[in-house]
């Protein structure tokens, strides 16, 4: 009983490739990197945004120095807390 095109093994080497979208491995193979490089392009477009925006939130607050004095003033405010 045949469950597809063949009906008998004996003679595999003349049946060539029986897996579905023969030929299109290329075509396959290029979409692929297309989307894995558009990929990447808009993650790190994505990502330099927000740091652009973190940074603007920096400034904003004063700078980084104003920002790790405040977190350690807030550190001190707790150590103090729990005591």
């Amino acid at each position: 009983m045949a469950t597809g095109m063949v009906d008998t093994w004996a003679n595999s080497d003349v049946l060539g490739p029986i897996y579905p979208f023969v030929g299109m491995e290329g075509i396959l193979a290029f979409v692929c990197i297309a989307f894995w490089l558009t990929w990447h392009i808009w993650q790190i477009r994505s990502e330099n945004r927000e740091f652009r925006e973190d940074l603007e939130k920096i400034r904003q607050r004063g700078g980084v120095g104003r920002i790790l004095d405040d977190e350690s003033t807030l550190a001190q405010e707790e150590d103090s807390i729990q005591d």
